[in-house]
């Protein structure tokens, strides 16, 4: 599905950056990123080589540095080295702690100063809000943007229900699950064992996560995060969800597309991977609702590390624009499924003949008008750890229970929050 950008779109980018062209050398411009193989591997080169291709002043070298968790950790210890690349690839739930440390250049400063036309209100709002400081100013540009989608194997489903059910509440959810445990011998559910779900399971209930500022914790409140621990963990005994095997997640994509699972929970970000690799009557629909629908947004941002020189910082922020750009978003959209940011997105050609071909696509537009971010606040980042320890202890190696993994929750977040946790909500 490897597509080439436009040659309009490269030629507006030669133009836009002529003033740059010279006969000089290239400056090298070291850029981390997380996309290591299949489609997501190839967008991201095509992105380079087109950059590359379209100036004179810049070369951007691309090095894939593992997940997020693994570039947040090289980034911080590369910064108190003062070895940091150019511009990176950053889990959008860690900005916050980033801007806090005071590690990221600030975008709306840079713009005013060097660009002053640049918009950052092209971008959706609600993927703006982990890259903007609470003064409002801008710290990163979305890029690899992504939802959770339930994605569903409807020839499994139709042989354990007689029909073709996306279901849309918990309840027809649950339902579907259990017609395919008595019906078949399929997997009926899996999911990554991660914070996304736990958090959907808490707001799509109607509750809490964490106070606006980031400082407090609503577990506590409505017992919404005991509530959470015990659904999930209800499925599992169940005989409704199947645990990844501990350190195999790729587990949940690799079965779902050979066939043996009826529903998964996933990012976007693996839409075009199973579009091409699974060979059935694939369809997705939004996260089941409880009380209502919601969703949490994840992916990468792109930032730019405040140790690099006024050169560097300059094609860093050349890069880093191009890459989240109109067009060239909608490529990434189309080449891998992460999500498209802008608000004009929908009325680009391109955009419009995917999702005739391909209502995927659509799918996953649409749900961000359910999008609620709930992960702001610099402490986000190790309070995620606890949350997929406490996971795996109750859901892989039962180790605790439900009440045992909330408990230990709140011991977590009066330790780690300035403010602890919340009685009631703040906000």
């Amino acid at each position: 599905m490897k597509k080439a950008l436009s040659v309009a779109m490269v030629l507006a980018l030669a133009l836009s950056l002529a003033s740059f062209a010279s006969a000089e050398d290239k400056i090298t411009i070291d850029f981390w990123h997380s996309f290591g193989s299949g489609a997501n591997l190839e967008c991201i080169e095509t992105i380079i080589g087109e950059f590359n291709a379209a100036q004179d002043r810049y070369e951007v070298v691309g090095t894939f540095q593992g997940n997020y968790a693994e570039i947040l950790g090289k980034l911080t210890v590369a910064y108190a080295a003062g070895d940091v690349p150019a511009v990176t690839f950053c889990d959008s739930v860690d900005c916050p702690q980033l801007i806090n440390m005071g590690m990221l250049v600030n975008l709306s400063e840079y713009a005013a100063e060097n660009e002053p036309d640049f918009d950052f209100g092209v971008f959706f709002d609600g993927l703006m809000n982990y890259g903007t400081s609470p003064s409002g100013d801008v710290y990163a540009l979305p890029f690899g943007r992504s939802t959770p989608l339930m994605y569903v194997n409807m020839d499994i489903v139709k042989e354990a229900t007689g029909e073709e059910i996306i279901p849309a509440t918990r309840e027809e959810f649950v339902g579907v699950l259990e017609a395919v445990r008595d019906n078949t011998d399929y997997n009926p559910f899996s999911a990554p064992l991660i914070c996304w779900y736990f958090a959907n399971f808490i707001t799509s209930s109607g509750n809490g996560f964490m106070s606006k500022d980031g400082l407090s914790s609503y577990f506590a409140v409505n017992d919404g995060a005991l509530k959470s621990f015990s659904y999930w963990k209800q499925l599992k005994d169940d005989g409704l969800y199947i645990p990844p095997p501990v350190g195999n997640n790729p587990w949940i994509n690799e079965t779902f597309e050979a066939g043996e699972t009826a529903i998964v929970f996933e990012s976007t970000g693996t839409l075009t991977s199973k579009i091409r690799n699974s060979e059935f009557d694939l369809r997705a629909g939004f996260l089941p609702a409880d009380e209502k629908f919601c969703v949490q947004t994840g992916g990468c941002n792109m930032v730019i590390p405040n140790k690099a020189g006024p050169d560097q910082a300059a094609g860093a922020w050349a890069f880093a624009t191009y890459a989240s750009s109109l067009e060239v978003n909608a490529f990434v959209n189309e080449a891998t499924g992460y999500m498209l940011s802008h608000n004009d997105s929908f009325t680009l050609e391109r955009v419009q003949k995917l999702w005739a071909e391909q209502p995927l696509y659509r799918v996953a537009y649409e749900q961000l008008q359910y999008v609620n971010d709930v992960y702001v606040s610099p402490y986000f980042a190790e309070l995620n750890l606890e949350i997929v320890n406490l996971l795996s202890a109750l859901m892989q190696d039962n180790q605790i229970t439900a009440q045992d993994a909330y408990e230990q929750l709140l011991i977590i977040c009066e330790n780690l929050l300035p403010n602890g946790n919340a009685t009631e909500y703040l906000d």
